[in-house]
Order: C-alpha cells, then structure tokens, then sequence
C-alpha cells in the first residue's frame, strides 16, 4: 500500500473551471456547488490526485478513468478490482491511500473543541479514558484526534460508511503504541501519523501499513494534468 499527502494552493477560478473539464461531470457538478472557494479546490486536488495515481499505477489514460461507488457511497475505479483507495481531506491538506485490499485514511487538523463531550457521544469508555489520563489539555486534545482518525479511517476501509456506529467498535492503543481494534473478524491493521504539529492522520488496512508518506507537489500536480485528455 501506499499513502501520499499534498498540501493545497490557492488557484484562480479560471484555472478551476479549466481543470474540472479534466474530471467526470457528476464530480464537476458537485464542485460546482460548493460556495467556499477552498472546499472547491480540496475537492478538486482530490479527484486530480487519484487520477495522478492511476495513470501512474495503472498505466490509463485519464479519459478511461471511471469511478463509482458502492450502495454505501464509497468510491471505487471501475473495473479494476484490485486497485482500492480511499481520499481524505481537512483545511490545508489532501491525503489519498492505495491499496490492493480495502483501505481507510482520514486526516484532521487539531482545533479547540469540546472534545471530552464529543467524546461521551461517539467514544467507547476505554477510548475516553485514553484521552483522560493525560494531563495537559494541549495532549488531550492530540489523544482525541488520534482515536477520531483511527476510527474514521477504519469505518472507511471497511467500506460501510456511518452505517457502522463508532460506538459500536474501539480503537485500543497499548503502551508500546501498538493499535488494534476489537473487530470481530480482528484483520484490520491501523497507524496512526503526526502530520506538521497541527494535524493527525491515520491509515486502516488488511495489509502491512507503510511508515513513508509520499509528499506531491501541489503546483507540479496540476501542471501536470493540464496535460490530460478528458
């Protein structure tokens, strides 16, 4: 499996409009809609990322690239079985994970909130104990978003959406760091990631989980699919 990270830019509006008609139109549509312009470029460094990473892997063209979903909304390359990947995005960042089994990543920036009632709602009592024990705020505050991460990030490999409750499994860190979750089939291997001081990512998958995050050049990644065909 491999991971990439990409940190966004801003971009013009005429550049938008000009790398949407890279895209397929359902995605165009649904940029189009969004009113803040940074949630349209995340959209849209998104899909181009993927894309990237197909053409590379795959060898395909950009214009045979066709995605769909399944009946719980998570996306998937048409035809292509055992290419799976999952997308991720939060304020400054993109993140994307590839795998050749089901994968999850979530990225989130680390914001003041009231985490420990977050918590009460969404967290078994283990992963709220977790939290707990640590004494400063500022740690607390990390402890929330590394359980967050590693929980959306396995609702994600596991393809289902929120139709699975986050109370309904949890995340156990031991105090060598390793991961795991008490899922019944206990075939999900998870890590957790510091990204820049500010955000955590995590990444869930049936296979080993790589420690390298390949960093991609915003700027490079666009010039470089204005070179694609739709």
């Amino acid at each position: 499996m491999k991971a990439y990270i990409t940190k966004i830019i801003d971009i013009s509006e005429e550049r938008i409009n000009k790398i949407s008609l890279l895209i397929d139109s359902d995605k165009k549509t649904k940029i189009e809609k969004y009113h803040n312009k940074k949630d349209k470029i995340r959209s849209l460094i998104g899909d181009i990322l993927i894309r990237n990473i197909i053409i590379k892997e795959l060898n395909i063209q950009n214009n045979y690239i066709t995605f769909d979903k399944n009946k719980y909304g998570k996306p998937y390359l048409l035809k292509y079985p055992k290419f799976n990947f999952n997308i991720s995005h939060s304020e400054e960042y993109v993140a994307c994970a590839v795998d050749d089994e089901p994968i999850g990543i979530d990225i989130e920036k680390i914001k003041i909130i009231k985490y420990e009632e977050v918590a009460g709602r969404f967290f078994t009592e283990d992963e709220l104990n977790y939290i707990l024990r640590e004494d400063l705020e500022d740690d607390k505050q990390s402890k929330f978003y590394e359980i967050w991460t590693l929980k959306e990030s396995f609702i994600k490999c596991c393809g289902k959406g929120l139709s699975i409750p986050l109370k309904s499994f949890s995340i156990n860190i031991d105090k060598y760091k390793n991961i795991s979750v008490n899922d019944k089939q206990n075939k999900y291997k998870l890590k957790s990631f510091n990204i820049d001081e500010d955000y955590k990512m995590a990444v869930c998958s049936n296979n080993q989980i790589t420690k390298e995050i390949i960093t991609i050049d915003t700027t490079s990644l666009i010039n470089n699919c204005l070179t694609w065909t739709l």
